[in-house]
This record gives C-alpha cells, structure tokens and sequence, in this order.
C-alpha cells in the first residue's frame, strides 16, 4: 500500500503541475533567486568594494562570498518549495473537497505525504539547478565539489525538511491558514538560518532558536561539500540533521492523525 499511494500521488501531482500551473509561476521561482542573488552582487562589489572582513571568513569558512551566496539562496529555495507543498497537500484536499473521499480510502499516510515530497523535490531540484547555472556568471564557483558527501548532505537535508514540513502541515490543517503559518516561518528560516551570512553574526539568543530549525545545518554540509569549507563538523551535523528530521516526522505524524478528525468533524459539524 505504501508504493501505491506513493506512485499514484506522485503522478497525480506532476500531472497536476504540468496542465494547472502556468509557466509565469515556474519563471518567478526562478527570478526571486536570480533577485537575491543580484542584491548580494551589488552589494558586494558597489558597497563593499569585494572586500570582506576576516570575521566573514572565520565564521563561514570561506572567503568566496559570492558563492556562499548563491548556494545559501538555492538550497533555501529548495527549503521552502518542499516545505510548503508538502505541507499544504491536506489543506488543498480540504479547500477542494477531496479531503473526505481521500480519508475514506485505504491509502497509506507515509506513502501519500512521501509522494508528495518525492514529487515536488524533483521539481524543484530542476529548477534550483537551472537557478545555479543562471547564477554562475556572478561568481559561483564550486571547484572543491565532493560529489559523495554533496549527496548524503542533500539526502539528509530532504529529510529533515520532510519533518518540519509535516509539522507546518498539521498546523495548516488544523488553522486552515496556509499564508500566516507559512511565511512566518520562512521569513524567520532566512533571518537565522545563515542564507546570506554567517549566524554567527546574529545574537545567542536567534543562534539556539535558529538551532532547531534544520535549514541553517543543512547550508553547513551542502556549503562544506561544494566548498570544501573544513570548520564544519560533517558526520555530527549529518547525524543532527537525520535526528531531527525523525524526531519531526513522529511528531508531525501523530498530530496530523488527531488534526485530520477535529477537520472532519468541522467539516461535517
């Protein structure tokens, strides 16, 4: 039952994808990451002169900012895209009225919420490649690429996004808001999480918060296998991220079961 739910909602949302969604919302994802890239540029060569502080480079690792950048925007895109389609997939059953008919079926929740991640990690990997390659005249430059660790880095960061994105699901369900919740949450994401500067900049206070939030850990191990940054603890972050990401998906899981009955019963009550 599993693969069967994950097959089905899998081709049901690509195909979904492909007839109902214009080009226009393809082209703007593409755009906000070429806009804060382009922000990032000019700030760096017309404000700052490309000169940085040997702070910037104590705390990130790296003295390419540029790249630091660009990969900071990519993978936040990618954050944010499986965050927010997973995680609003019952709440746009719910407004569509399909959301009864799916749980009176024998689908497989795992299958179902893994469908949806499979399906729209795809997706938004093409498009954060084809951002990257857009990017690349402004600086990015991935010449210490360790395509292994890139790959278990990634993995373990589809996870632990998979987790927060099933407890930003049963909160959108249970509210049924899915623009409070959501963009709350990705604006703090940028703020803490180390997209465009190190968080060590930040204060104690945002560094711990930001802690939980598996974004700013996630940039650490994609940024060390692209850059070969060696400040970061690979294997410990990498353990972190699956250990958060679990811990998330359990806590996630149980509460969408309870959330799904109180949204049944407004619905019928």
């Amino acid at each position: 039952m599993f693969w069967k739910s994950l097959k089905a909602t899998f081709l049901r949302n690509f195909i979904s994808q492909i007839r109902a969604y214009p080009m226009s919302f393809f082209v703007g994802n593409l755009l906000t990451a070429l806009y804060s890239v382009l922000s990032a540029w000019f700030l760096y060569h017309l404000l700052f002169n490309g000169k940085l502080d040997d702070s910037f480079s104590k705390l990130a690792g790296t003295g390419d900012y540029m790249s630091y950048v660009i990969i900071g925007s990519a993978v936040y895109a990618l954050a944010v895209r499986t965050c927010l389609n997973v995680s609003r997939s019952l709440v746009t059953e719910l407004r569509e009225g399909t959301l009864e008919s799916l749980m009176l079926t024998p689908f497989s929740r795992y299958g179902y919420f893994t469908g949806n991640m499979f399906q729209q990690t795809v997706t938004s990997l093409c498009e954060v490649l084809l951002a990257l390659l857009i990017c690349t005249p402004f600086g990015f430059s991935p010449e210490a690429f360790q395509p292994l660790q890139f790959i278990i880095a990634l993995g373990a960061s589809l996870f632990a996004f998979f987790g927060m994105s099933m407890m930003l699901g049963a909160l959108m369900l249970y509210t049924r808001d899915t623009y409070i919740s959501q963009n709350t949450l990705f604006i703090f994401m940028y703020l803490v999480s180390g997209v465009l500067f190190p968080q060590g900049y930040l204060p104690d206070v945002f560094v711990k918060i930001g802690s939980l939030i598996p974004l700013g850990t996630s940039l650490e191990v994609i940024r060390a296998s692209i850059l070969g940054i060696t400040n970061t603890v690979f294997t410990e972050s990498i353990v972190y991220l699956i250990a958060i990401g679990a811990v998330y998906s359990t806590i996630g899981f149980i509460s969408m079961r309870r959330i799904e009955e109180i949204a049944l019963e407004k619905i019928f009550g």
